[in-house]
């Protein structure tokens, strides 16, 4: 099993709250991927691109994509397969698996809730 799943598997079991590990594997996660390229997001060094909406208050935006209501769940699914939610988003598919969007939902849940 990869690292990143048994540290997400592990914070869900004990019930852990976001930080520490989960935040560093979000960080690493945004990176990799090249989200900071398009969107500014909050905590993650280098994310400031202007390409698409600053990641900067998730956790207090009515929508996901501009068409779900904005939860956790739908931001994960958004993250996940973009053009799933919504066939002509400029959000590219950069092929994050579901248990990544999660995580990195919630990173983007807590720091644009300021945890």
């Amino acid at each position: 099993m990869k690292p990143l799943l048994v540290l997400l598997a592990l914070s869900v079991l004990l019930g852990c709250e976001f930080g520490g590990n989960d935040r560093e594997a979000a960080r690493a996660l945004l990176t990799q991927h090249g989200c900071g390229t398009c969107h500014v997001i909050p905590g993650t060094p280098g994310a400031n691109g202007r390409t698409g909406p600053p990641l900067t208050a998730m956790a207090r935006q009515a929508y996901v994509a501009g068409v779900l209501p904005n939860t956790r769940e739908a931001l994960a699914r958004f993250i996940a397969d973009p053009q799933a939610v919504d066939p002509r988003s400029a959000m590219p598919d950069v092929g994050i698996t579901p248990d990544e969007a999660r995580l990195l939902a919630d990173y983007l849940y807590a720091v644009g809730s300021g945890s």
